[in-house]
């Protein structure tokens, strides 16, 4: 082959061969609290099903957020608390449900963000508990008091999980 033809020829073959692929994430670990992983879907779960009060916050807080709930669902497991009633459960569910705009697709969203009933159900299941368990151990009126407290146990909590606070 003459050499004035393999250089063209060389030059032809680096431009056609194609990039190595780019990885794409799926899902990664965020933090690990008592051995439970935070994955950013949970983070995606939390804002497309606006499973937290506030629907505004950043990713930061939401892991926080959760995070917290971890914290406080390990303290509700250390004492001999009673299931909420299924009652209850589908109470605070159709207070989430009636929180949405007339039409939404709830069933499309859950399993866009991959969670099922069950799975929605024990969220909420969970969120019961944690309020049963605050009630219990920091009384049931909602004053500055009891807010402060509540805020120096979790502070007290993610120091002994030996986490970052967050705020």
């Amino acid at each position: 082959m003459p050499r004035w033809l393999c250089v063209p020829l060389l030059f032809a073959h680096l431009v056609t061969v194609p990039a190595p692929p780019q990885a794409i994430e799926i899902d990664r670990t965020l933090q690990h609290v008592y051995g439970v992983a935070i994955m950013a879907s949970d983070i995606r779960q939390v804002k497309l099903l606006r499973l937290l009060p506030d629907i505004e916050m950043s990713d930061d807080r939401i892991l926080a957020a959760l995070e917290n709930r971890l914290l406080l669902l390990r303290e509700v497991s250390r004492q001999s608390t009673t299931q909420p009633p299924p009652a209850a459960i589908a109470q605070r569910r159709q207070t989430w449900a009636g929180a949405w705009p007339a039409g939404t697709d709830l069933p499309g969203l859950m399993a866009k963000a991959g969670m099922n009933d069950q799975a929605v159900d024990g969220w909420f299941r969970d969120d019961l508990r944690i309020a049963a368990y605050l009630d219990l151990r920091f009384g049931v009126t909602a004053d500055q008091a009891r807010a402060t407290r509540l805020a120096e146990w979790i502070t007290e909590l993610r120091r002994r999980a030996n986490l970052s606070d967050r705020r």
